[in-house]
């Protein structure tokens, strides 16, 4: 269960006729806005600042933040009120892209490079980043629901102030693992850069209309949110599991490593011996198997008796039991006598160690 968000190089694929395309795989129809369609879509790319708000050169001082108009104000205010109850409605928004292309009226930015990279945000890259980043949807040590609506801080050294939310509406400022935020949330967001200037999109006010529409007027939102926290909080420990489980695997193959190494002539040797026995034992067996065959001739051209035809066939069976077991005795006891002293060391480990060196040898040969 890989995250997208994660792991490999940010995809821009060109986009399907009139869709797009979700983290999770599923494809919504979108809406084409209506007037000429736009020669060129600047890609939201990072780049430094040159406003002087966040990146400025000698002693100069930073240039100040321009005042947010009071609309603006309400439309943030209108946003954090109600991050939750959206939150509930994740399927709806996910499943209407008017609704996931719905522009989200906070500005993030970084030292040194600003709003790049986060610039118009929507609905639905916000829930997408909520639901596939751990870290920007919590609980507090109070207990309470928390989501990051904010990111504000400085990409080299760490050092953040973001902005939380709680479930009761409180709002603060957090010092919180900054690259695990910002770097996934630009990438959600620059994923959607062409589909936000080519495609229609509800006004926050006309989803939540829509939404109050919808709802059951009777129904409250504490278990949709409890549910979507557990689903995520499933999917995070799933992920996590399988980090562990990585992390478990290459420290054994480097351990393995290392005990190939430290007994490499000992190995070279011991396998050199079984391939020296398995050939002669297999030769025997082959022998062996031969002589079935002229024994059950010789019952065919009544040379012999069915009597004495078992009592020979059971011999010979009996030998290449024999010789079987004596190699799998050497896969198994014989190499726990030669290497009492490393009891990790199997015959799977030296076999793989042994024949991969041997193959890597030939292939240098050729």
């Amino acid at each position: 269960m890989n995250n997208p968000l994660e792991f490999g190089e940010e995809k821009h694929e060109e986009l399907p006729h009139n869709q797009i395309t979700l983290l999770d795989g599923r494809t919504l129809d979108c809406y084409p806005l209506a007037g000429e369609v736009p020669e060129k879509i600047e890609e939201d790319h990072l780049k430094m600042d040159m406003s002087g708000q966040y990146f400025t050169i000698g002693t100069r001082k930073p240039s100040p933040d321009p005042k947010p108009s009071e609309e603006a104000k309400e439309q943030r205010q209108l946003f954090i009120r109600n991050v939750f109850y959206l939150l509930a409605h994740k399927e709806r928004i996910l499943s209407d892209s008017r609704m996931f292309l719905c522009r989200v009226p906070i500005q993030s930015g970084m030292a040194y490079t600003g709003t790049s990279g986060f610039n118009k945000p929507t609905l639905g890259v916000y829930i997408e980043w909520w639901t596939n980043v751990s870290t920007s949807m919590y609980v507090d040590e109070n207990g309470r629901r928390t989501l990051v609506y904010l990111l504000s801080g400085s990409p080299l050294t760490g050092a953040n102030s973001c902005g939380i939310v709680h479930e009761d509406g409180e709002t603060e400022s957090a010092w919180l693992k900054f690259h695990s935020l910002w770097s996934p949330f630009i990438k959600v967001n620059r994923r959607y850069t062409q589909a936000k200037e080519l495609y229609q999109a509800y006004t926050l006010e006309e989803v939540l209309d829509i939404l109050h529409q919808e709802d059951d007027k009777c129904q409250t939102f504490d278990n949709s949110i409890d549910k979507v926290f557990m689903e995520c909080e499933i999917k995070f420990l799933k992920q996590e599991i399988e980090k562990l489980q990585g992390d478990r695997d290459n420290w054994q193959r480097i351990y393995e490593d290392t005990l190939f190494r430290y007994n490499e002539d000992r190995i070279r040797q011991f396998y050199a011996d079984f391939l020296e026995m398995e050939s002669q034992t297999n030769a025997e067996i082959e022998q062996t198997n031969q002589k079935i065959k002229e024994l059950k001739a010789d019952l065919r051209n009544k040379v012999i008796n069915n009597k004495t035809y078992q009592q020979k066939l059971r011999l010979l069976k009996g030998h290449i039991s024999s010789l079987e077991f004596k190699i799998s005795r050497f896969k198994s006891e014989t190499v726990r006598e030669t290497f009492s002293d490393e009891k990790d060391i199997t015959f799977n480990l030296i076999e793989r160690y042994a024949s991969q060196d041997s193959d890597e040898k030939d292939n240098g040969n050729q």
